[in-house]
This record gives structure tokens, sequence and C-alpha cells, in this order.
């Protein structure tokens, strides 16, 4: 009895130790994008230190603050960006 309680405690813990949580996934990007009418990608980039990357067609054109945003949300700059075919996002 000894040896089958071990060994299916042996087993649930092999079960628990390759079972992962949804957090263990990649993280998932904090991107907001949008394709211009001329077929221009534009990316605006949550940074884990309070800043966003801007790119234009994946180069990066500039890194800015939360309060360069001067109110906007990241996915409305990237909209106007869109709208206006406005080249670089630039604050």
């Amino acid at each position: 009895m000894k040896k089958l309680l071990f060994l299916f405690s042996l087993a649930i813990s092999l079960v628990l130790l390759f079972a992962s949580c949804s957090s263990d996934d990649d993280a998932k990007s904090n991107c907001e994008s949008c394709t211009s009418s001329d077929g221009t990608l534009y990316e605006l980039c949550e940074n884990a230190d309070g800043t966003y990357t801007a790119k234009q067609d994946g180069e990066v054109t500039a890194i800015i603050t939360e309060g360069e945003l001067e109110g906007f949300t990241p996915k409305e700059v990237v909209e106007l960006t869109c709208e206006l075919d406005g080249g670089e996002i630039t604050f």
C-alpha cells in the first residue's frame, strides 16, 4: 500500500511539475497599430517603464512618455495618425 501511495504521489507531482498557468504564456503585445490608406503601418507599443515606442513600418521613430500623449489613449494616437497619413508619430 505504501508503494502504491508513493507511486500515486510521484505521478501527481510529475503532472503538477509540467502544468502551467495562463500567466506563464508569452507576454502579449501591448501595441496599438493600424495601416493607413497608403499602406503605412503605424504602431505604438507600451514599454514596461511607462514610455511608448512609436514605429512606422517596423522602424522605431520615437520613444515618448505618457505625458506626451496629451490625454489621448495610445489607440487614439495611432488611429489619428492613420487617418491623417501623418508620417511619423512624433510629439
